[in-house]
């Protein structure tokens, strides 16, 4: 232990004021760490969130303590989000309010991407959400402006998707973001958009039927696009909040020309948003994997079209995290 080395203090928003409803526990975040869990092997009961306030004081009064030498607790080391929040001043106290919510408790998919995080988890889901929604919106404790992520497995196909979105919808002065295959239309999703208080995050990760299904393995390519077109004639909002995303997939799309089609079909939809991502579960940030070279090459050749085609290119830190430490 270095003595003379100056104390740091994980100052992390997520750790004060993030849940993360996952599929078997209740958690402070969703990165590439555990971080807090707050209700392990949760299985529906009720939730005490005065208990939930209490474990994250307790990880920052141990955090401030003079006696901890640690800069970053067991449960967070290794996150990708890290250095960002170390400060060299104690973590402020802090208020029982939540801006930040993951409802990802639902495993089953109506897709079969080839890249899939969770292939080995178990479908369905292990608890419902929307009771512990109304609670938190019972206790005050969801902050209007909250930040709120919907993912899987398929969120759209979780059987209290629909109620959860309308009455989110009608809280929230924020827009919702969705990770979504796309391949069911939702009425709410619809709505969503007609009050701008949507954005779907869609893996496309192709630009022609053979390349989808070789990567979804199931035909909907069509269906797909299908759904994109219904929501933008619903409204014109869905043009500027529907984000196509590229991931890069060894020896399927990992070629300029799959991406070229890929941006011509983002074109001729007339969506203004993309991203390029890699399997960050194959070349994972802890394990300090070695992307490949050619990588490098497409993200720019991808960067270059959506350039030339007044295209917005988003990001995600995690994946920019791995091609920075590469």
């Amino acid at each position: 232990m270095n003595i003379f080395k100056k104390k740091k203090y994980l100052n992390c928003h997520f750790m004060k004021h993030s849940l993360h409803f996952f599929h078997d526990s209740i958690k402070a975040c969703c990165t590439n760490s555990s971080g807090p869990v707050f209700y392990p092997d949760y299985r529906g009961e009720n939730v005490d969130w005065d208990k939930v306030f209490n474990i994250r004081k307790k990880y920052v009064s141990k955090i401030n303590s003079p006696f901890n030498f640690e800069d970053v607790p067991d449960v967070c080391k290794g996150c990708y989000e890290i250095e960002p929040h170390l400060s060299d001043k104690k973590v402020d106290k802090f208020e029982n309010i939540i801006d930040r919510v993951y409802f990802h408790n639902n495993m089953s998919c109506n897709a079969k991407c080839v890249y899939c995080t969770y292939s080995w988890r178990e479908r369905g889901y292990n608890y419902k959400v929307l009771n512990l929604l109304h609670s938190l919106l019972d206790n005050k404790l969801l902050s209007k402006d909250a930040s709120i992520y919907m993912s899987g497995g398929e969120i759209t196909i979780y059987p209290e998707f629909e109620e959860m979105m309308t009455l989110l919808t009608d809280y929230l002065n924020s827009k919702i973001e969705i990770l979504t295959s796309g391949i069911k239309y939702c009425t709410s999703i619809e709505q969503a958009f007609v009050q701008n208080k949507c954005q779907l995050i869609i893996s496309l990760d192709s630009g022609s039927k053979e390349i989808y299904k070789k990567i979804k393995q199931v035909d909907c390519f069509d269906v797909l696009i299908s759904n994109i077109q219904k929501y933008i004639q619903a409204s014109d909002n869905a043009k500027e909040n529907i984000i196509l995303k590229y991931i890069i997939v060894d020896d399927i799309n990992d070629n300029k020309e799959e991406i070229s089609k890929f941006i011509d079909v983002v074109c001729n939809l007339g969506i203004k948003n993309v991203r390029i991502d890699i399997d960050y579960e194959k070349y994972k940030f802890a394990n300090n994997a070695k992307v490949p070279k050619h990588y490098f090459d497409l993200i720019s050749h991808f960067n270059n079209l959506a350039q030339n085609n007044n295209l917005v290119v988003h990001h995600f830190q995690q994946v920019d995290a791995i091609l920075n430490n590469n």
